[in-house]
Parts: C-alpha cells; sequence; structure tokens
C-alpha cells in the first residue's frame, strides 16, 4: 500500500461539479489494509441551467454528500 502511480486527473474544468481522486486511498480498518478507488465523480450539462435547476440540484448534491458522510457513523 502506498506506492501508487496516479493519472492525470479526469476533471477538464468546465463541469458543474468534478471530483477527480486518480489515486487509491489506503485505509486501515481494525488491522485491515484496505484500498477505496473513486476516479470521478463528474456532473455536467448540455447548457445553462435554470434557477430551479440549480436548486434541484444543490438539493440532491446536499443529500448524496451527507449520506457519504454517514456511511461511517452508524453502528
Amino acid at each position: 500500500m502506498g506506492n501508487h502511480v496516479c493519472p492525470d486527473s479526469c476533471c477538464t474544468g468546465n463541469e458543474i461539479l468534478c471530483i477527480g481522486i486518480p489515486c487509491p486511498i489506503d485505509i486501515v480498518l481494525l488491522g485491515i489494509e484496505l484500498q477505496v478507488e473513486l476516479p470521478c465523480v463528474r456532473i455536467t450539462s448540455e447548457g445553462p441551467l435554470t434557477e430551479d435547476q440549480v436548486q434541484q440540484l444543490v438539493g440532491v448534491l446536499t443529500r448524496i454528500l451527507a449520506a457519504v458522510g454517514n456511511l461511517g457513523g452508524a453502528a
């Protein structure tokens, strides 16, 4: 673990949201070595968004990020 050659990020700069984590993340949980790979989360649109679409997108992203944040909180 830890000796990774990372490719370039997948983000191009014209996305609404892009999270590029090209290298695996090393995690040790209860003495077990794990690798988590999340190469790219990307949201794009063909044209400009309306205010309603922006608000809907913010709501969805808020729920997704809250759910990801709660993955480790449930026992």
